[in-house]
């Protein structure tokens, strides 16, 4: 069996096991205990010579890790007895604020615990990350509905209770990570000299372009792209780390590959930290980082192994992701999306013309929404019936905002830019908005898990179906 087979099939087991956990409780011991015969049944496959029966005890036994995995991060929270009562806590402000447009968000430290609390705070106070802080307030328990289970969804950044609108005092500054501290300051610098160029929501929707900082723009601007199905844009995501890795090609002739290979790498790594680490950008991160290691050593670059090889790297550190992160099933399922339906699309469409790009950039988008359609329409309850045309006029000058938008914050010629850059931010928020208030533009869908289910098998029967059609026009 091919390595990059093998390499699949583990990913995908080891995430069978964390769903298997995540939906019934599965006591250790009977892990340990199912572990031990999969062991037996593996030496029964060596002896017997059975190759099949062999891998087929070692996909169990990652299963089981899955399982197991998932069980040693699921922790007692810390502060249970600690709930609806007002207490003083020391400690540290550890990730850059989140901030809204009526509040900010705060991830604090306190001492002597392993988990973190979120501070909501007002605007009128400046808080940086690498703060300490003293905090005196009411911890309370995120409160979850059939819809979202925010509790989850915050214990998965190792958030596990909340104080909104605490007093605070800041202590001094600068007392974290050197690095992350100077590249915050860094992003900060950067925001604040668009701010200085761009009138909002331009600003809000360029910089959600850019670095993801997207929580600031209007609530009818976020559900306009809801509606048309170009969240994406203003999510970062993969696209970017490309861009960066086909931005900074350059300095393979400046400092020779190795050299640029580290240069990249730190640049990409940065990166991600700076925006957040969001599963997507993480997973992309991974993925470029395999493809420049590939590149540098001259080795063939094999896309699905390392997007499952990515996801299985970010289900060791974080299982939870799997199953309350929109963000990462969203960033899994379009890749795929692409990497399978994309070749086949291809071959139907061989003799269309191009123009402008229209063609690529149609069949990417319908091979991305086929296979995240499940996701979409399960978690936002929304589904999108004009996402390709939006996505042809759009996408096509995302690439150009995006060039305008870095530079923009450059001496002498920055204003400038940014002046053309204008243009095309309010294209892409007129755009939007027109076609995301179409009537019958978009249609509100509340599914069951089952409904789900199945529409992920439609998904897997309709890619059989357009890769057998495939496979006959190429053969006609």
């Amino acid at each position: 069996m091919p390595k990059s087979k093998f390499l699949i099939e583990a990913a995908v087991s080891f995430a069978a096991g964390i769903l298997i956990a995540s939906k019934f409780n599965i006591p250790d011991n009977f892990l340990y205990l199912a572990g031990g015969f999969f062991v037996l049944q593996f030496g029964f496959g060596y002896m017997v010579g059975n190759r099949t029966v062999m891998l087929l005890a070692i996909l169990l036994i990652v299963a089981g890790l899955g399982a197991l995995r998932l069980n040693a991060i699921r922790v007692p929270n810390e502060y249970s007895n600690l709930m609806n009562s007002k207490q003083e806590f020391h400690g540290y402000i550890v990730q850059d604020p989140d901030i809204r447009t009526d509040k900010q968000y705060l991830t604090f430290q306190p001492d002597g615990s392993h988990q973190q609390l979120l501070l909501s705070e007002p605007l009128s106070q400046e808080y940086f990350y690498g703060d300490e802080v003293l905090v005196y307030g009411k911890i309370t328990q995120a409160q979850s509905d059939p819809s979202f289970d925010y509790q989850a969804y915050l214990q998965r950044f190792n958030i596990y209770g909340l104080i909104t609108y605490p007093k605070t005092l800041i202590i001094s500054g600068n007392k974290q990570n050197k690095i992350y501290y100077q590249l915050y300051r860094i992003k900060h610098a950067f925001t604040d000299r668009l701010a200085l160029l761009f009138n909002e929501p331009q600003n809000s929707l360029l910089l959600g372009i850019l670095i993801g900082a997207k929580k600031t723009l209007p609530p009818d601007i976020i559900t306009d792209f809801s509606n048309t199905g170009t969240s994406h844009i203003i999510a970062i995501s993969g696209y970017n780390i490309t861009i960066l890795i086909a931005g900074l090609a350059f300095l393979v002739h400046l400092l020779g590959r190795r050299k640029a290979f580290w240069v990249t790498l730190a640049v990409i790594f940065s990166f991600v930290i700076v925006t957040g680490a969001s599963s997507s950008v993480v997973r992309a991160a991974i993925m470029g980082s395999l493809f420049l290691t590939g590149r540098t050593l001259g080795r063939q670059y094999h896309i699905t192994a390392s997007l499952f090889f990515a996801g299985l790297i970010m289900l060791i550190f974080n299982p939870l992701i799997l199953t309350v992160d929109v963000g990462f099933q969203l960033s899994f399922a379009a890749t795929l999306g692409i990497v399978y339906f994309l070749p086949p699309l291809e071959k139907l469409t061989a003799s269309w013309g191009e123009w402008l790009g229209t063609k690529s950039i149609l069949l990417v988008t319908m091979a991305a929404i086929t296979a995240t359609l499940p996701f979409l329409v399960y978690n936002f309850g929304v589904l999108s019936l004009i996402s390709p045309i939006v996505n042809i006029l759009v996408l096509p000058t995302v690439p150009i905002t995006m060039l305008l938008g870095f530079l923009s914050a450059a001496p002498f010629v920055g204003p400038g830019l940014a002046y053309i850059c204008n243009f095309l931010l309010l294209y892409i928020l007129k755009t939007i908005h027109f076609f995301g208030n179409l009537p019958y533009g978009h249609l509100p869908m509340q599914v069951p898990p089952w409904f789900f289910a199945a529409m992920i098998a439609g998904v897997f029967f309709l890619y059989q179906i357009v890769r057998y059609l495939a496979e006959n026009a190429a053969g006609s």
